[in-house]
């Protein structure tokens, strides 16, 4: 199989820290502030030990190319995921969405369903999620008050 997904490891620290700072990856999560290191570390080693979340690196002909990470809240998983710069546009967060369901019934058998949360804007994922079976429930709307 040319794609799979490993559980992160410590050494994955830094790899993680620079997906994470990437312009796109920034704008396209609900908190688009760029992550300190020292935040980041601190955030990555509880990660690493929290039991209602999962990280795993989506490798592809054994290079890593994406991250996904799960957080479990009862029979429920919420999905975070990206794709390096280098390989967005092949087809990839397709193929990590389908490893990731995969992965999901092996290591977390009590959860009985994958969400996400996706930005309007964020086509890429959108299409992504599509393309993997998933489908779209809802969408929410907001209006600032401090006009």
């Amino acid at each position: 199989m040319r794609g799979y997904l490993r559980k992160a490891s410590k050494e994955d620290m830094d790899l993680l820290f620079a997906w994470a700072n990437e312009p796109a990856v920034r704008r396209n999560s609900f908190s688009t502030a760029e992550i300190a290191y020292d935040e980041h570390k601190r955030w990555f080693a509880d990660l690493l030990q929290r039991k209602d979340s999962r990280q795993y690196i989506y490798m592809y002909d054994n290079e890593p190319i994406g991250q996904a990470r799960i957080t479990v809240s009862g029979e429920t998983a919420e999905i975070g995921y990206s794709i390096c710069a280098e390989k967005r546009g092949m087809g990839h967060g397709k193929k990590l969405l389908q490893q990731l369901y995969k992965q999901v019934r092996e290591d977390v058998p009590e959860v009985k369903k994958l969400i996400a949360k996706v930005k309007p804007d964020n086509i890429a994922s959108q299409k992504a999620f599509r393309d993997a079976g998933y489908l779209e429930k809802y969408r929410a709307y907001e209006i600032s008050l401090d006009k």
